[in-house]
Protein backbone atom coordinates (compact mmCIF):
# COMPACT_ATOMS: atom_id res chain seq x y z
CA UNK A 1 0.00 0.00 0.00
CA UNK A 2 1.50 3.47 -1.01
CA UNK A 3 2.31 5.84 1.59
CA UNK A 4 -0.04 8.66 2.49
CA UNK A 5 1.44 12.03 1.10
CA UNK A 6 2.49 14.51 3.74
CA UNK A 7 2.28 17.03 1.60
CA UNK A 8 0.10 18.57 -1.26
CA UNK A 9 3.24 20.32 -3.69
CA UNK A 10 6.46 22.01 -2.54
CA UNK A 11 4.64 25.12 -2.27
CA UNK A 12 3.26 23.26 1.18
CA UNK A 13 6.34 21.97 1.77
CA UNK A 14 7.78 25.21 2.38
CA UNK A 15 5.97 26.44 4.48
CA UNK A 16 6.55 23.60 6.42
CA UNK A 17 10.05 24.32 6.43
CA UNK A 18 10.13 27.63 6.69
CA UNK A 19 7.95 26.98 10.51
CA UNK A 20 10.74 24.84 11.40
CA UNK A 21 13.26 27.14 10.15
CA UNK A 22 11.85 29.69 12.90
CA UNK A 23 11.44 27.57 15.49
CA UNK A 24 14.95 26.60 15.23
CA UNK A 25 16.06 30.90 16.47
CA UNK A 26 18.47 33.04 15.71
CA UNK A 27 17.78 32.43 11.47
CA UNK A 28 14.20 34.46 9.87
CA UNK A 29 15.36 38.04 9.69
CA UNK A 30 19.24 37.98 10.12
CA UNK A 31 20.92 40.52 7.67
CA UNK A 32 23.69 37.78 6.92
CA UNK A 33 20.69 34.91 5.74
CA UNK A 34 20.67 33.95 2.10
CA UNK A 35 18.57 30.76 1.24
CA UNK A 36 20.06 29.00 -1.80
CA UNK A 37 17.67 26.95 -3.50
CA UNK A 38 18.65 23.30 -5.25
CA UNK A 39 17.19 23.48 -8.38
CA UNK A 40 14.81 22.51 -10.01
CA UNK A 41 12.97 20.66 -7.39
CA UNK A 42 13.94 22.83 -4.60
CA UNK A 43 13.38 26.18 -6.03
CA UNK A 44 9.34 26.39 -5.31
CA UNK A 45 10.01 24.62 -1.84
CA UNK A 46 13.40 27.89 -1.27
CA UNK A 47 11.13 30.40 -2.61
CA UNK A 48 8.39 30.37 -0.12
CA UNK A 49 11.35 29.64 2.47
CA UNK A 50 13.02 32.68 1.67
CA UNK A 51 9.99 34.93 1.38
CA UNK A 52 8.92 33.68 4.76
CA UNK A 53 12.59 34.77 6.46
CA UNK A 54 12.69 37.99 4.83
CA UNK A 55 16.01 36.58 2.65
CA UNK A 56 17.08 36.87 -0.68
CA UNK A 57 17.02 33.77 -2.83
CA UNK A 58 19.51 32.27 -4.93
CA UNK A 59 20.00 28.93 -6.87
CA UNK A 60 22.99 26.75 -6.20
CA UNK A 61 23.59 23.73 -9.04
CA UNK A 62 24.10 20.23 -7.75
CA UNK A 63 23.52 17.36 -9.83
CA UNK A 64 22.92 13.93 -8.90
CA UNK A 65 25.09 11.43 -10.75
CA UNK A 66 22.73 8.51 -11.67
CA UNK A 67 23.26 4.72 -11.71
CA UNK A 68 23.47 3.75 -15.88
CA UNK A 69 20.12 2.35 -16.08
CA UNK A 70 18.94 3.30 -12.93
CA UNK A 71 18.89 7.22 -13.23
CA UNK A 72 17.14 7.47 -9.89
CA UNK A 73 19.84 5.73 -7.97
CA UNK A 74 22.71 8.03 -7.04
CA UNK A 75 26.58 6.52 -7.08
CA UNK A 76 27.65 10.20 -6.18
CA UNK A 77 26.92 13.88 -6.57
CA UNK A 78 28.45 16.92 -8.06
CA UNK A 79 27.94 20.88 -7.07
CA UNK A 80 29.06 24.21 -8.97
CA UNK A 81 32.01 25.41 -8.04
CA UNK A 82 33.91 21.96 -6.88
CA UNK A 83 35.39 19.99 -9.25
CA UNK A 84 35.60 16.46 -6.75
CA UNK A 85 33.12 14.11 -6.93
CA UNK A 86 31.04 13.19 -3.46
CA UNK A 87 30.56 9.52 -3.51
CA UNK A 88 27.90 7.49 -2.83
CA UNK A 89 28.45 3.73 -1.07
CA UNK A 90 26.41 2.58 -4.09
CA UNK A 91 29.78 3.34 -6.45
CA UNK A 92 31.61 1.16 -4.17
CA UNK A 93 28.34 -1.92 -3.92
CA UNK A 94 27.97 -2.00 -7.86
CA UNK A 95 31.78 -2.05 -8.33
CA UNK A 96 31.45 1.00 -11.08
CA UNK A 97 34.98 1.24 -12.94
CA UNK A 98 36.08 4.95 -14.01
CA UNK A 99 35.34 3.98 -17.12
CA UNK A 100 31.52 4.14 -16.61
CA UNK A 101 31.61 6.86 -14.00
CA UNK A 102 33.69 9.29 -16.13
CA UNK A 103 31.40 9.83 -19.30
CA UNK A 104 28.62 10.11 -17.17
CA UNK A 105 30.25 13.59 -14.60
CA UNK A 106 31.15 14.87 -17.49
CA UNK A 107 27.91 14.45 -18.94
CA UNK A 108 26.33 16.04 -15.79
CA UNK A 109 28.89 18.86 -15.59
CA UNK A 110 27.93 20.42 -18.84
CA UNK A 111 24.10 20.32 -17.63
CA UNK A 112 25.83 21.76 -14.54
CA UNK A 113 27.07 24.86 -16.25
CA UNK A 114 24.39 25.18 -18.81
CA UNK A 115 21.94 25.44 -15.65
CA UNK A 116 24.34 27.89 -13.82
CA UNK A 117 24.83 30.03 -16.88
CA UNK A 118 20.80 29.83 -17.36
CA UNK A 119 19.64 30.60 -13.52
CA UNK A 120 22.27 33.84 -13.21
CA UNK A 121 22.47 34.82 -16.49
CA UNK A 122 26.12 34.28 -16.06
CA UNK A 123 26.97 35.78 -13.19
CA UNK A 124 28.87 34.19 -10.45
CA UNK A 125 27.21 33.56 -6.92
CA UNK A 126 26.86 36.24 -4.76
CA UNK A 127 29.18 36.82 -1.74
CA UNK A 128 28.58 33.70 0.78
CA UNK A 129 31.56 34.56 3.33
CA UNK A 130 30.71 35.46 6.89
CA UNK A 131 27.10 34.91 5.84
CA UNK A 132 24.19 32.68 6.78
CA UNK A 133 23.76 30.15 4.68
CA UNK A 134 20.14 27.94 4.44
CA UNK A 135 20.37 24.99 1.20
CA UNK A 136 17.05 24.04 0.49
CA UNK A 137 15.59 21.28 -1.38
CA UNK A 138 12.34 19.26 -1.80
CA UNK A 139 13.72 16.29 -0.47
CA UNK A 140 16.43 14.01 0.88
CA UNK A 141 16.70 10.40 -0.07
CA UNK A 142 20.44 9.16 -0.16
CA UNK A 143 21.79 12.96 0.96
CA UNK A 144 24.55 12.84 -1.84
CA UNK A 145 23.35 15.79 -3.44
CA UNK A 146 22.75 18.31 -0.69
CA UNK A 147 26.54 16.70 0.61
CA UNK A 148 27.62 18.00 -2.46
CA UNK A 149 26.19 22.01 -2.52
CA UNK A 150 27.22 22.07 1.33
CA UNK A 151 30.61 21.15 0.14
CA UNK A 152 30.56 23.49 -2.64
CA UNK A 153 29.48 25.91 -0.09
CA UNK A 154 32.27 25.38 2.51
CA UNK A 155 34.47 26.86 -0.12
CA UNK A 156 33.04 30.13 0.56
CA UNK A 157 33.70 30.67 3.81
CA UNK A 158 30.30 30.63 5.28
CA UNK A 159 29.56 31.75 8.85
CA UNK A 160 26.97 28.78 9.39
CA UNK A 161 25.39 26.13 6.53
CA UNK A 162 21.96 25.20 7.51
CA UNK A 163 20.41 21.87 5.44
CA UNK A 164 16.83 22.08 5.79
CA UNK A 165 14.54 19.96 3.94
CA UNK A 166 10.65 19.29 3.93
CA UNK A 167 11.25 15.03 4.42
CA UNK A 168 14.52 12.84 4.50
CA UNK A 169 15.33 9.52 5.06
CA UNK A 170 16.53 8.99 8.48
CA UNK A 171 19.15 6.43 7.49
CA UNK A 172 20.90 9.24 5.22
CA UNK A 173 20.48 11.67 7.56
CA UNK A 174 23.74 11.82 9.45
CA UNK A 175 25.98 11.88 6.36
CA UNK A 176 24.67 15.30 5.66
CA UNK A 177 24.65 15.95 9.11
CA UNK A 178 28.77 15.88 8.79
CA UNK A 179 28.90 18.52 6.19
CA UNK A 180 26.62 21.48 7.63
CA UNK A 181 26.14 23.01 10.85
CA UNK A 182 23.10 21.65 11.59
CA UNK A 183 20.30 19.62 9.73
CA UNK A 184 16.39 20.59 9.36
CA UNK A 185 14.05 17.60 8.59
CA UNK A 186 10.32 17.96 8.74
CA UNK A 187 9.58 14.50 8.70
CA UNK A 188 11.68 11.30 8.47
CA UNK A 189 8.93 8.80 7.83
CA UNK A 190 10.01 4.81 7.96
CA UNK A 191 10.17 3.28 5.21
CA UNK A 192 11.02 6.35 3.42
CA UNK A 193 10.36 4.56 -0.03
CA UNK A 194 11.14 8.25 -2.58
CA UNK A 195 11.00 11.82 -2.25
CA UNK A 196 8.07 11.75 -4.76
CA UNK A 197 6.10 9.46 -2.38
CA UNK A 198 5.17 12.25 -0.03
CA UNK A 199 4.00 14.36 -2.08
CA UNK A 200 0.62 14.56 -4.10
CA UNK A 201 2.04 16.61 -7.01
CA UNK A 202 5.38 16.31 -7.50
CA UNK A 203 5.49 17.45 -11.25
CA UNK A 204 8.98 18.06 -12.66
CA UNK A 205 9.80 22.01 -12.37
CA UNK A 206 11.29 23.48 -15.76
CA UNK A 207 13.26 26.03 -16.31
CA UNK A 208 11.01 28.60 -16.91
CA UNK A 209 8.87 28.07 -13.39
CA UNK A 210 12.96 28.59 -11.73
CA UNK A 211 13.69 31.77 -13.69
CA UNK A 212 9.96 32.85 -12.40
CA UNK A 213 10.37 31.53 -8.78
CA UNK A 214 14.04 33.76 -9.00
CA UNK A 215 12.50 36.84 -10.50
CA UNK A 216 14.56 36.59 -14.04
CA UNK A 217 13.20 36.25 -17.56
CA UNK A 218 12.23 33.16 -19.17
CA UNK A 219 13.28 33.63 -22.73
CA UNK A 220 15.50 31.19 -24.36
CA UNK A 221 18.93 31.91 -24.41
CA UNK A 222 21.18 30.37 -27.40
CA UNK A 223 22.83 27.09 -26.52
CA UNK A 224 21.37 26.99 -23.52
CA UNK A 225 18.86 23.77 -24.35
CA UNK A 226 18.86 20.66 -22.54
CA UNK A 227 21.16 18.07 -22.99
CA UNK A 228 20.10 14.99 -25.02
CA UNK A 229 18.96 11.53 -23.64
CA UNK A 230 21.45 9.33 -22.08
CA UNK A 231 21.93 5.73 -21.88
CA UNK A 232 19.46 5.31 -19.31
CA UNK A 233 16.17 6.30 -21.08
CA UNK A 234 13.76 3.35 -22.48
CA UNK A 235 10.50 2.85 -23.61
CA UNK A 236 8.28 -0.15 -23.07
CA UNK A 237 7.04 -2.07 -25.94
CA UNK A 238 4.72 -5.10 -26.72
CA UNK A 239 5.83 -8.40 -27.90
CA UNK A 240 3.07 -10.84 -29.24
CA UNK A 241 3.98 -14.18 -28.80
CA UNK A 242 0.92 -16.58 -29.86
CA UNK A 243 -2.08 -17.95 -27.06
CA UNK A 244 -1.47 -18.49 -23.65
CA UNK A 245 -2.31 -21.53 -21.95
CA UNK A 246 -5.43 -20.28 -20.69
CA UNK A 247 -6.38 -19.74 -24.68
CA UNK A 248 -5.82 -15.73 -24.11
CA UNK A 249 -3.66 -13.67 -26.65
CA UNK A 250 -0.31 -14.33 -24.88
CA UNK A 251 2.10 -10.86 -25.32
CA UNK A 252 5.05 -10.02 -23.73
CA UNK A 253 6.08 -6.51 -21.81
CA UNK A 254 9.72 -5.49 -22.18
CA UNK A 255 11.79 -2.68 -22.36
CA UNK A 256 13.72 -0.84 -25.44
CA UNK A 257 16.51 1.46 -24.90
CA UNK A 258 18.90 3.06 -27.60
CA UNK A 259 22.47 4.37 -27.09
CA UNK A 260 23.24 7.83 -28.32
CA UNK A 261 24.79 7.11 -31.92
CA UNK A 262 24.06 4.37 -34.14
CA UNK A 263 24.09 1.05 -31.95
CA UNK A 264 26.67 -1.71 -32.42
CA UNK A 265 23.95 -4.43 -32.31
CA UNK A 266 21.11 -5.61 -30.33
CA UNK A 267 21.59 -7.32 -26.56
CA UNK A 268 18.28 -9.31 -25.85
CA UNK A 269 18.36 -9.38 -22.28
CA UNK A 270 15.94 -12.67 -21.18
CA UNK A 271 14.82 -13.42 -17.71
CA UNK A 272 13.20 -16.78 -17.07
CA UNK A 273 11.49 -16.20 -13.77
CA UNK A 274 12.68 -15.99 -10.20
CA UNK A 275 12.52 -12.06 -10.47
CA UNK A 276 12.37 -9.79 -13.12
CA UNK A 277 13.18 -7.83 -15.60
CA UNK A 278 13.33 -4.81 -13.69
CA UNK A 279 15.62 -5.74 -11.13
CA UNK A 280 18.27 -3.49 -10.15
CA UNK A 281 20.87 -6.54 -12.09
CA UNK A 282 18.99 -6.31 -15.38
CA UNK A 283 18.21 -2.79 -15.40
CA UNK A 284 21.98 -2.01 -14.59
CA UNK A 285 23.59 -4.11 -17.26
CA UNK A 286 21.19 -2.75 -19.84
CA UNK A 287 22.53 0.47 -19.04
CA UNK A 288 25.94 -0.34 -18.97
CA UNK A 289 25.11 -2.29 -22.72
CA UNK A 290 23.87 0.89 -24.05
CA UNK A 291 27.12 3.24 -22.36
CA UNK A 292 28.66 0.77 -24.38
CA UNK A 293 27.08 1.29 -28.03
CA UNK A 294 24.10 -1.26 -27.97
CA UNK A 295 20.60 -1.38 -27.95
CA UNK A 296 19.16 -3.22 -25.47
CA UNK A 297 15.71 -5.19 -24.67
CA UNK A 298 14.58 -6.20 -21.15
CA UNK A 299 11.56 -9.07 -21.38
CA UNK A 300 10.18 -11.34 -18.96
CA UNK A 301 9.51 -14.76 -20.56
CA UNK A 302 6.69 -15.88 -18.63
CA UNK A 303 3.23 -13.60 -18.63
CA UNK A 304 2.26 -11.88 -15.95
CA UNK A 305 -0.40 -14.58 -14.14
CA UNK A 306 2.65 -17.53 -15.38
CA UNK A 307 5.04 -15.09 -13.22
CA UNK A 308 2.47 -15.11 -10.05
CA UNK A 309 2.06 -19.09 -10.46
CA UNK A 310 6.02 -19.11 -10.49
CA UNK A 311 6.46 -16.93 -7.69
CA UNK A 312 4.85 -19.74 -5.56
CA UNK A 313 5.52 -23.16 -7.17
CA UNK A 314 9.05 -22.18 -9.05
CA UNK A 315 7.75 -24.24 -11.66
CA UNK A 316 6.99 -22.24 -14.59
CA UNK A 317 10.57 -21.04 -15.16
CA UNK A 318 12.49 -24.54 -15.53
CA UNK A 319 10.00 -25.09 -18.37
CA UNK A 320 12.81 -24.56 -21.33
CA UNK A 321 10.32 -25.49 -24.37
CA UNK A 322 7.99 -22.47 -22.90
CA UNK A 323 10.54 -19.55 -22.40
CA UNK A 324 12.38 -20.83 -25.36
CA UNK A 325 9.60 -19.89 -27.53
CA UNK A 326 8.81 -16.79 -26.03
CA UNK A 327 12.45 -16.15 -26.88
CA UNK A 328 12.39 -17.05 -29.90
CA UNK A 329 9.11 -14.95 -30.75
CA UNK A 330 10.76 -11.95 -29.29
CA UNK A 331 13.87 -12.27 -31.19
CA UNK A 332 11.96 -12.73 -34.66
CA UNK A 333 9.99 -9.90 -34.12
CA UNK A 334 12.85 -8.04 -33.33
CA UNK A 335 14.30 -8.94 -36.36
CA UNK A 336 11.11 -8.40 -38.57
CA UNK A 337 10.21 -5.00 -36.88
CA UNK A 338 14.12 -3.55 -37.35
CA UNK A 339 14.53 -2.79 -34.22
CA UNK A 340 17.64 -0.76 -34.51
CA UNK A 341 20.96 -2.83 -33.96
CA UNK A 342 18.86 -6.18 -34.56
CA UNK A 343 20.96 -6.99 -37.73
CA UNK A 344 23.55 -7.68 -35.28
CA UNK A 345 21.56 -9.90 -32.33
CA UNK A 346 23.14 -11.03 -29.43
CA UNK A 347 21.16 -12.75 -26.52
CA UNK A 348 21.80 -12.43 -22.69
CA UNK A 349 20.37 -14.79 -20.32
CA UNK A 350 20.14 -14.88 -16.70
CA UNK A 351 19.70 -18.36 -15.23
CA UNK A 352 16.95 -20.00 -16.76
CA UNK A 353 17.11 -17.46 -19.58
CA UNK A 354 20.83 -18.53 -20.37
CA UNK A 355 19.13 -22.44 -21.26
CA UNK A 356 16.52 -20.58 -23.44
CA UNK A 357 18.92 -18.37 -25.35
CA UNK A 358 20.79 -21.57 -26.53
CA UNK A 359 18.04 -23.33 -27.86
CA UNK A 360 17.28 -19.88 -29.46
CA UNK A 361 20.40 -19.77 -30.81
CA UNK A 362 20.52 -23.52 -32.06
CA UNK A 363 17.46 -23.01 -34.07
CA UNK A 364 17.52 -19.59 -34.97
CA UNK A 365 21.65 -19.45 -36.43
CA UNK A 366 21.09 -17.05 -38.82
CA UNK A 367 19.62 -14.17 -36.41
CA UNK A 368 21.30 -14.84 -33.46
CA UNK A 369 25.51 -13.60 -33.51
CA UNK A 370 26.36 -14.52 -29.70
CA UNK A 371 25.07 -16.00 -26.28
CA UNK A 372 25.56 -14.66 -23.38
CA UNK A 373 24.69 -16.07 -19.82
CA UNK A 374 25.00 -14.38 -16.31
CA UNK A 375 24.76 -17.18 -13.50
CA UNK A 376 23.28 -19.20 -16.53
CA UNK A 377 21.73 -22.88 -16.15
CA UNK A 378 23.07 -23.83 -19.90
CA UNK A 379 22.96 -27.35 -18.69
CA UNK A 380 19.10 -27.09 -19.53
CA UNK A 381 19.35 -27.06 -22.88
CA UNK A 382 20.61 -30.08 -22.98
CA UNK A 383 20.57 -31.85 -26.79
CA UNK A 384 20.57 -28.48 -28.32
CA UNK A 385 24.11 -27.32 -27.38
CA UNK A 386 25.71 -29.43 -29.84
CA UNK A 387 23.57 -27.31 -32.74
CA UNK A 388 24.96 -24.01 -31.18
CA UNK A 389 27.63 -22.10 -33.56
CA UNK A 390 27.43 -18.86 -32.18
CA UNK A 391 29.81 -17.58 -29.60
CA UNK A 392 29.14 -18.29 -26.06
CA UNK A 393 30.27 -16.15 -22.86
CA UNK A 394 29.36 -17.90 -19.71
CA UNK A 395 29.41 -15.70 -16.57
CA UNK A 396 29.26 -17.53 -13.03
CA UNK A 397 30.34 -16.79 -9.59
CA UNK A 398 32.87 -18.46 -7.89
CA UNK A 399 31.00 -19.24 -4.38
CA UNK A 400 27.76 -20.60 -7.28
CA UNK A 401 29.50 -24.01 -7.11
CA UNK A 402 26.41 -25.70 -8.50
CA UNK A 403 26.45 -23.71 -11.17
CA UNK A 404 30.12 -23.70 -11.93
CA UNK A 405 30.15 -26.97 -12.19
CA UNK A 406 27.20 -27.70 -14.12
CA UNK A 407 28.72 -25.43 -16.42
CA UNK A 408 32.22 -26.83 -17.05
CA UNK A 409 30.51 -30.19 -17.24
CA UNK A 410 28.16 -28.63 -20.11
CA UNK A 411 30.54 -26.70 -21.76
CA UNK A 412 32.76 -28.99 -23.85
CA UNK A 413 28.98 -29.96 -25.88
CA UNK A 414 29.42 -26.10 -27.43
CA UNK A 415 30.84 -27.00 -30.39
CA UNK A 416 31.73 -22.71 -31.31
CA UNK A 417 33.81 -20.76 -29.17
CA UNK A 418 33.12 -20.39 -25.99
CA UNK A 419 34.52 -18.32 -22.64
CA UNK A 420 34.39 -19.02 -19.38
CA UNK A 421 34.63 -16.12 -16.90
CA UNK A 422 34.06 -16.77 -13.44
CA UNK A 423 33.64 -14.01 -10.83
CA UNK A 424 35.56 -14.32 -7.77
CA UNK A 425 33.63 -14.38 -4.46
CA UNK A 426 30.08 -13.94 -6.19
CA UNK A 427 27.07 -16.27 -5.87
CA UNK A 428 24.23 -16.73 -8.03
CA UNK A 429 22.53 -13.21 -8.22
CA UNK A 430 25.91 -11.40 -8.44
CA UNK A 431 24.86 -9.04 -5.33
CA UNK A 432 28.22 -9.29 -3.55
CA UNK A 433 29.91 -6.05 -3.33
CA UNK A 434 31.62 -5.59 -7.37
CA UNK A 435 29.90 -8.38 -8.91
CA UNK A 436 27.87 -6.29 -10.81
CA UNK A 437 29.88 -4.30 -11.71
CA UNK A 438 32.37 -7.03 -12.60
CA UNK A 439 29.77 -8.85 -14.83
CA UNK A 440 28.65 -5.84 -16.78
CA UNK A 441 32.77 -5.29 -18.03
CA UNK A 442 32.81 -8.76 -18.79
CA UNK A 443 29.66 -8.38 -21.16
CA UNK A 444 31.29 -5.31 -22.70
CA UNK A 445 34.63 -6.22 -23.30
CA UNK A 446 33.55 -9.61 -24.76
CA UNK A 447 30.76 -7.92 -27.10
CA UNK A 448 33.99 -5.68 -28.55
CA UNK A 449 35.74 -8.71 -29.43
CA UNK A 450 32.41 -10.43 -30.89
CA UNK A 451 32.45 -7.41 -33.15
CA UNK A 452 36.04 -8.53 -34.76
CA UNK A 453 34.19 -11.32 -35.93
CA UNK A 454 30.84 -10.30 -37.21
Amino acid sequence: MPPTPLYADRAEAGKAVATALEALGNVAGRRDLIVLGLPRGGIPVARVVADALGAPLESLVARKLGVPGLREVAFGAIAEGRRKVVEDSVWWYLGLPRRVVAPIVDRERTELRRRSCLYRAGAPLPALRGRTVVLVDDGLASGTTLRAAALAVRRHRPARVIAAVPVASAMHCDDVRATVDALVTVATPDPFETVSAWYDDFTPVSDAQVLRLLGRSSAARPGMSDVGPDATDEQEITIPVGSDRVGGPGRLTGDLGLPNGRPAGLVILAHGGGSSRNSYRNRYLAGRLRQGGWATMRIDLLLEHEQAEDDVTGDARFDIGRIAGRLRCATEWAARTRVPGAERLVLFGASTGAAAALVVASHRPDLVRGVASRGGRIDLAGPELPAVRAPVLMIVGGADLGTLERTRVSAPRLPGRTRLDVIRGAGHTFEEPGALGAVGEHVVHWLRRLGRYH
